[in-house]
């Protein structure tokens, strides 16, 4: 039977994969299998970057990258009463933390666990007014004791949100947790189909790249930005939606948002009139906005690679519950598409 290379398809395979960062080797496996199915062979590196060479040879010409880690954390140890100690890997707001179910990845296999919440009734005035610090709270395993607890776990393993994929408004819209980025991750696999299939033909080199630990600071990125030698760079991640003040009326099913400013970079202007004639050829409906936070994008600038970023909009960015519009995702990856085929002259 084909593999099946719709976009959707593969962006729900993408979300159950478990790859907090520093820990991505299960996603990287995953792209470079699914890869190896359409005859490409992946290059990666110690960190465990993903990445392939498409079009012209040499140096030079376009990268795309998204990146496969999702927020996490670590367990740190066990205490007397068999309740672990953990800190997050990335940006986790404490709110969403209470009384959420996990998985923990041993050496082993897969630990269940739930971060326990204190019931109402035993709260104290204070409790009562502000939610719980991640330094207050413990991951429950079903253990009794210190050492039982560590026959389990041992320290430094690593964790995710268990998920559960809802759709939303008769399956038009995605919610589940590690859409951020997996939304990219799965656009680059259906773009890397389509060249593969000769649909699309990329004008010049075009770099393929699926990056580690973005959420603790863009560190595969900035690997890869050294490496890889580039002209320009387009990032494609989701954007943090729908804040009036910081990002204006940007909205749910409007478009792919070309993210040309955020906290850490603003892409130069021949890179924005590139995107606005791949979004015209490709009669896509789009967006422009400015965000908070930043993405892969940054690190390539901050190495002399012009750069920008392509976002899927999400409501509830790093939460259990991030919502993405699967018209706006198939409707960035037609963006993509006919991004490569333009020329790069930056």
């Amino acid at each position: 039977m084909a593999p099946s290379w719709d976009v959707v398809d593969l962006l729900l395979e993408a979300v159950k994969l478990r790859g907090p960062s520093g820990f991505e080797e299960e996603v990287a496996e995953w792209v470079s299998s699914r890869l190896s199915e359409l005859g490409f062979e992946a290059s990666r590196d110690a960190f465990g970057n993903v990445w392939i060479e498409l079009g012209g040879g040499g140096g030079g010409g376009l990268v795309l990258a998204a990146h496969m880690d999702e927020l996490g954390f670590l367990v740190t140890g066990a205490e007397e009463s068999g309740l672990l100690t953990f800190r997050p890997l990335g940006g986790i707001d404490d709110r969403v933390l209470p009384g959420v179910h996990v998985e923990l990845l041993s050496e082993t296999g897969v630990v269940e666990g739930v971060i326990g919440i204190k019931p109402p009734h035993l709260l104290s005035e204070e409790e009562r007014g502000r939610p719980p610090s991640w330094r207050e709270l413990r991951i429950d395993i079903g253990a009794s004791s210190r050492e039982e607890a560590q026959e389990l776990v041992k320290p430094l393993t690593p964790g995710v949100f268990k998920k559960q994929v809802s759709t939303l408004n008769r399956g038009r819209l995605l919610a589940v947790r590690s859409l951020d980025d997996r939304v990219g991750v799965a656009i680059l696999l259906a773009l890397a189909a389509a060249v593969s299939e000769g649909r699309v033909k990329p004008r010049g080199r075009l770099v393929l790249a699926w990056t580690v630990q973005e959420e603790v600071g863009l560190r595969g990125a900035r690997v890869l930005a050294k490496r890889l030698g580039a002209s320009a760079m387009v990032a494609v991640d989701t954007m943090a939606c729908c804040d009036p003040v910081v990002n204006g009326s940007m909205r749910l099913g409007g478009g792919p948002v070309l993210r040309l400013h955020d906290n850490r970079y603003m892409a130069p202007r021949p890179l924005r009139e590139l995107l606005a004639r791949a979004a015209a050829r490709a009669g896509v409906e789009y967006q422009v906005a400015s965000a908070g936070g930043t993405t892969d994008a940054a690190a390539f600038m901050e190495a002399g690679v012009p750069s920008a970023a392509i976002g899927v909009p999400a409501r509830y960015a790093h939460s259990t519950a991030e919502t993405v519009h699967l018209d706006d995702v198939r409707a960035a990856l037609r963006l993509v598409e006919a991004l490569v085929e333009e020329e790069v002259k930056i």
